[in-house]
């Protein structure tokens, strides 16, 4: 019975540590291999254990930056055809329940298949994101962004309370 535990308790014990290695992978004729490591994919130190790759080819930050750009826009375009309001009748919308304010930021986007327009309004005092319906202009979610501020010391000893 002893040896059965231990023999077990080895054996889970690989399992944990060495995923990889009882992990296996089906090629293009139906064969299973198991993954190589190499020394481009080398654990960092830290705690996430996050992987530091190596790639033969680097892309600079700006073609990443214009690519994602492409990629919003595309997403954007494709779905405009279904909004029936304009964006400018979204803006209205989000000024005319914060007057005054400077809208930052808008968006064509989608929360669980329903076609929104976020917004990012903000005035002298605070910032607002603001989400209106892409269908007939209407304001679905008007909340108040709390400061970074705020975030930090809202669990503090008084409850975030100021006096």
């Amino acid at each position: 019975m002893k040896h059965w535990i231990t023999a077990i308790s080895t054996l889970c014990t690989l399992a944990c540590a060495y995923p990889s290695a009882f992990a296996a992978q089906t090629s293009g004729s139906g064969v299973l291999t198991t993954p190589q490591q190499t020394e481009s994919a080398v654990p960092s130190p830290s705690p996430s254990h996050q992987f530091e790759v190596k790639s033969s080819v680097q892309v600079s930050r700006e073609t990443l930056r214009e690519a994602y750009q492409a990629s919003h826009d595309a997403y954007t375009k494709k779905l405009q055809k279904y909004a029936k309001c304009s964006e400018a009748d979204a803006r209205k919308a989000v000024l005319g329940e914060h007057p005054g304010a400077k809208i930052e930021e808008i968006q064509l986007r989608n929360i669980r298949t329903n076609l929104v327009y976020m917004a990012i309004a903000r005035d002298d005092e605070d910032k607002y994101l603001v989400i209106v319906d892409a269908g007939n202009a209407n304001i679905l979610m008007d909340r108040r962004i709390p400061t970074h501020h705020e975030r930090v010391f809202a669990n503090g000893p008084d409850g975030g309370r100021a006096e």
